[in-house]
């Protein structure tokens, strides 16, 4: 009688642990699309639509969760094979883990979304939106825990949790996606030199903003990304300069001070558009995608920045569908800075990828 409660009560845990991890998959893979669309609802038929269609599985960010919830699926199926012998207790514990991940889950989710013009200010300040997004990447730091013990009790003699062994798991498989994204960002290749020896002609070339200096004068590496636009405008490799970036209230914008420099060196106005009421890197490219890619038929673009920032565009490109060749400006950077800007590029990254968050 005992052994078929406890048989019973395994089914109903593991028949849990599986429904959880198809939530999971489903949801993660259609939120960051809900929160990069302007639909208010991720279960309106317009938005599922736009996301069927727009959906990629080979985009990095979707196989991550599809990778890991299949691992977890699998495992569990594994364990549900030897459900005879497996230590409830082990089950439970997993049960747990689930149920504190849907919690974080469900406070960032109806906390609202996450803005994208002040990103790392809300982090570093714990703003709303600085907490949204800390208990977005616990949640998912909890449902690589869970995976790990999965495998952890599904390859076990014993069929026991072993909390050590999946904190420890956790950790080196943390350290070694972070240490890969890093080293991916830091070794970055742009396409100037493939550019100019096939003399590619591409629809236009999108410089992106940075800092604007006392009396609307572009700041260093605002005036590297111009010069490397017009040096691309004159060498025939784009047709037209996008210029992005905000300001603030009173002053010109990035867009604005850029497009003064450019009109300047001779530029025609008729070549220049700008975009001037962003403040974030997600925020341009979704201009740029909603506004003039898609309506003029582009078929390709060139985005110029520091080269730490490009592998971060490249991917949110790609995310949206954007053919986009990746060109570096030359802003000198010490190894110790390239170092920094690369630390922060590969959490941002890494949040892109997981949550479409820039």
């Amino acid at each position: 009688m005992g052994n078929s409660k406890t048989s019973t009560g395994n089914r109903l845990i593991i028949f849990w642990l599986i429904s959880y991890e198809i939530f999971i998959l489903i949801f993660m893979e259609a939120y960051k699309y809900w929160l990069n669309s302007s639909y208010s609802s991720m279960l309106s038929r317009s938005f599922l639509s736009e996301f069927v269609s727009g959906f990629s599985l080979l985009y990095t960010g979707n196989l991550f969760w599809i990778t890991i919830c299949l691992i977890t699926i699998i495992a569990i199926v594994n364990i549900s094979l030897q459900s005879a012998k497996v230590n409830r207790t082990a089950l439970r514990i997993l049960a747990v883990f689930s149920v504190l991940s849907l919690i974080l889950l469900a406070f960032a989710f109806f906390q609202g979304r996450i803005p994208r013009e002040t990103f790392y200010e809300n982090l570093v300040t714990l703003s709303q939106k600085g907490i949204q997004t800390i208990a977005l990447s616990v949640f998912a730091i909890v449902h690589l825990f869970i995976a790990v013990s999965a495998c952890v009790i599904s390859f076990s003699v014993l069929m026991k949790f072993y909390i050590f062994r999946s904190i420890w798991i956790t950790l080196f498989v943390l350290a070694a996606a972070y240490s890969i994204v890093f080293l991916f960002a830091y070794n970055f290749k742009d396409d100037y030199k493939t550019l100019i020896s096939t003399k590619k002609t591409v629809d236009a070339g999108t410089v992106l903003g940075a800092a604007v200096w006392g009396g609307n004068r572009p700041s260093p590496v605002l005036r590297e990304r111009i010069n490397k636009g017009y040096e691309l405008y004159e060498a025939g490799i784009i047709k037209n300069i996008i210029l992005t970036g905000g300001g603030a209230p009173g002053e010109m914008t990035e867009a604005e001070v850029s497009k003064k420099e450019l009109l300047k060196k001779g530029v025609p106005e008729r070549n220049i558009f700008i975009e001037n009421k962003s403040n974030s890197t997600l925020e341009q490219i979704q201009y740029l995608n909603n506004n003039l890619y898609k309506k003029n038929n582009w078929k390709d673009i060139v985005i110029i920045s520091d080269n730490f920032h490009l592998l971060r565009t490249k991917q949110i490109c790609k995310f949206f569908g954007v053919n986009a060749y990746t060109v570096a400006s030359e802003t000198p950077l010490s190894t110790e800075s390239s170092f920094n800007f690369c630390i922060k590029e590969s959490f941002a990254v890494i949040l892109f990828w997981l949550f479409g968050i820039g």
